[in-house]
């Protein structure tokens, strides 16, 4: 929280009168190769301290610049990267290094952060002289040579950062988002996948912002957020659109690109953690395969689906275009041939993958109204459209659950056949509006005095069935009893009193459910011969 503070007290009030930063790269760099400074090789002139002509595979080399006549009350040099180690030296004395150097003058890799080195008061007019070690493909310094106080870095910093702190925050949180989503019962590839490109872009996004380096400072464990984001675009771009993008071609090389890109994410990380080969190195190879294999194949389908394709393919493709370009221009940047600045990038990137999400917003929004028209159209297979009980295809599926359970468990169950007595009078007299009246407001009695795990169903016509799992011939009785009293006592809206006839059977050993259907049906005929308004039973 200190450092927080300060750095917005320094940032918000840094003073007009302060001297401007001056650029160190504007200065005469000059340079040698080797590991010491050996007096008899004439210092090179250089126009920028970094790869100078005839390296021929050297991995130590030495800058020198003279500092300015005048410089800020508080001389601090900041530097945006050093490629990959070095040691900074003012009058022969040791006053700032990064890294390692062994009695060989080689050292490890240990990350790519931006640096803030002191200058001594005195150091006005002086040399400065850099010892550098690179074992990858550039050597020396890369991005801002600036010479300021710390106030006026802190306020460059957080200018430039506040908006990148923003958007890898955001980023995040959508990432979030959508990996909920697919772990939910959508469980739709495409969130995942965006989920990953938004996880992954959004920590590119965040990591890279300076200011994090004065609270978070692990340069390697921030490298290494950086490489899975850098690695894992191709990846996600290509899963996407293997996913996502449903057209059948004659040669879709599409699906292989994201193997092949995700094969070596793994590689890249856990080969350089193992120490098989250094972090730097799997950017040059990653560099070449994806800018000259990779980005080539998937502009052509890029275009080729914009062309093709529908509204929501025109937008996601054209959001890969999009980021596509922001990649090449990092990599030509980093490459040297476009001159290095500040830019605005992570906005279109944010605008991009907002542009995907909408088009997976939709798609989960279709499923969704797929999953309540399944619902709904299982509903209908299964339940009776006048009473919403179950119909006669599902009393046949729980019947032989139930059948299946008691040849395995033994649990016993029981079945309870209504026929609602004299009902065709009601219908005769009253009409069919007022019969249908009167089989729905039984099957409400039915519902209401009857347990959760008793299943409900419309038998046909008049007449409805109970299953009554884990329940014997006495206890189904009892609940027949009670159903067929709930009835009689019932004033019906129009026809006023009505009455049902029962019939009870519990299921036996070695026994169909025919042959159980039959009994119960008995029982209930024997209950109409026998007066009706009355609970059977048949042995």
């Amino acid at each position: 929280m200190k450092k927080l503070l300060l750095l917005f007290l320094l940032s918000f009030f840094t003073f007009a009168n302060e001297i401007n930063q001056i650029d160190l790269s504007k200065q005469k760099w000059e340079y040698k190769w080797g590991n010491t400074l050996d007096e008899t090789v004439s210092w090179q002139e250089i126009d920028f301290p970094s790869n100078p002509p005839n390296r021929n595979n050297q991995t130590n080399i030495w800058f020198r610049v003279q500092l300015p006549q005048t410089l800020p009350s508080d001389p601090n040099l900041y530097i945006v990267s050093i490629d990959l180690i070095t040691q900074v030296y003012f009058q022969d004395k040791q006053i700032y290094n990064f890294g390692e150097f062994d009695e060989n003058g080689r050292g490890k890799y240990i990350g790519w952060p931006w640096h803030l080195i002191p200058l001594p008061i005195d150091s006005a007019g002086e040399y400065l002289y850099f010892r550098i070690y690179s074992d990858y493909g550039d050597i020396g310094l890369w991005g801002e040579i600036l010479i300021l106080s710390k106030g006026e870095l802190y306020e460059k910093l957080l200018k430039n950062d506040m908006l990148k702190i923003i958007i890898g925050s955001i980023s995040i949180f959508v990432a979030i988002f959508f990996l909920l989503t697919f772990l939910s019962k959508f469980q739709r590839i495409e969130s995942l996948i965006l989920g990953l490109l938004f996880l992954t872009q959004g920590l590119n996004v965040f990591c890279s912002a300076k200011t994090i380096q004065l609270f978070f400072y692990y340069p390697l464990l921030n490298q290494y957020i950086l490489a899975i984001a850098f690695f894992f675009f191709p990846v996600g771009m290509a899963l996407f659109m293997d996913k996502v993008i449903n057209y059948k071609l004659v040669f879709n090389p599409i699906r292989k690109i994201w193997q092949i890109h995700l094969i070596y994410l793994l590689m890249a990380v856990f080969g350089s953690i193992l120490g098989f080969f250094s972090l730097p190195s799997t950017y040059e190879w990653f560099d070449i395969f994806y800018n000259f294999i990779t980005l080539p194949i998937l502009t052509f389908f890029i275009i080729y689906f914009f062309y093709k394709g529908d509204k929501e393919t025109k937008i996601i493709t054209f959001s890969f275009f999009i980021i596509s370009l922001y990649w090449l221009y990092s990599t030509l940047i980093a490459a040297g041939i476009v001159p290095w600045e500040e830019y605005p990038s992570d906005i279109a990137v944010f605008i991009c993958l907002l542009f995907l999400s909408y088009s997976i917003v939709n798609r989960l929004n279709y499923t969704k109204e797929l999953e309540e028209a399944k619902v709904e159209l299982t509903n209908l297979t299964l339940t009776d459209y006048l009473t919403n009980l179950s119909n006669r295809k599902n009393i046949d599926y729980v019947l032989k659950i139930n059948e299946n359970l008691f040849n395995r468990y033994k649990d016993e169950f029981s079945i309870i056949l209504v026929d609602i007595d004299d009902f065709k009078k009601v219908n005769d007299t009253y009409g069919h509006l007022v019969g249908d009246k009167v089989i729905i407001e039984i099957s409400e009695i039915l519902k209401k005095y009857t347990r959760q795990t008793d299943v409900v169903g419309r038998w046909g016509g008049e007449e409805f069935i109970i299953i009554c799992p884990k329940t014997n011939l006495q206890d189904a009785l009892k609940l027949a009893e009670k159903l067929r009293d709930k009835i009689a006592t019932y004033q019906f809206e129009t026809v006023g009193k009505k009455t049902a006839s029962f019939g009870v059977a519990t299921f036996k050993e070695n026994e169909t459910i025919i042959e159980l259907i039959t009994r119960v049906d008995n029982a209930m005929y024997l209950a109409k011969s026998r007066g009706k308004n009355r609970v059977e039973i048949e042995s």
